[in-house]
């Protein structure tokens, strides 16, 4: 199958082996890599145990220099270049501004240089299908509006933030936590 570069539209891509020799196709000029799924669903039910091994040592050295030298991310909408669709954007997490490009037609996955290497570093090279998934994308959501609910108080209580933060904390622990609650909707200072 000859296929052109989902970024570049101009290079070819040529054949490449990811880890533990996931086939795929990658851009010379700007390392793009287009992986179809049905052969990673495949590669993965034949790799999961040494996946999970990696992964397992990783932690156990505590070895996180997983390098990633250059690390894009596609501004614009990419056109699937099987089918001519415009393919989707998934998040990754709230900490990267990079997506996973997929086009559900042809069950089409589009990383960008560096993306791969990011999802192993993540620990998460096995989860590619539940990147895309409503449950993954729903908890970023959850995430990233408790992040700017955090970030809202924040910048009302200035430094009293931290020691709120921390009585509620304590409260939401406390076995007593709703006479507490009604303890302090009730309480009206000594004049």
């Amino acid at each position: 199958m000859h296929l052109d570069c989902y970024c570049c539209k101009t290079h070819p891509l040529k054949p490449t082996k990811l880890d533990y020799a996931l086939p795929a196709l990658r851009c010379e000029a700007c390392q793009g890599t287009y992986l179809d799924l049905l052969t990673y669903r495949t590669w993965l039910e034949n790799n999961l145990a040494n996946i999970e091994q990696e992964k397992m040592a990783q932690e156990n050295t505590g070895d996180k220099t997983v390098a990633i030298d250059a690390l894009t991310n596609s501004e614009g909408a990419l056109i699937c270049q099987r089918c001519s669709k415009f393919m989707l954007k998934y998040r990754i997490n709230n900490e990267q501004d990079n997506t996973i490009n997929v086009c559900h037609t042809c069950d089409d996955v589009w990383l960008d240089q560096g993306e791969w290497e990011l999802l192993k570093l993540l620990k998460i090279q096995d989860k590619l299908t539940q990147v895309m998934g409503e449950p993954w994308q729903q908890e970023l959501r959850n995430q990233e509006r408790e992040q700017a609910f955090k970030k809202r108080y924040q910048q009302l209580l200035g430094e009293d933030f931290e020691q709120v933060e921390a009585f509620a904390t304590w409260l939401h622990n406390h076995p007593k936590k709703s006479e507490i609650q009604h303890y302090l909707s009730a309480f009206k200072p000594i004049a």
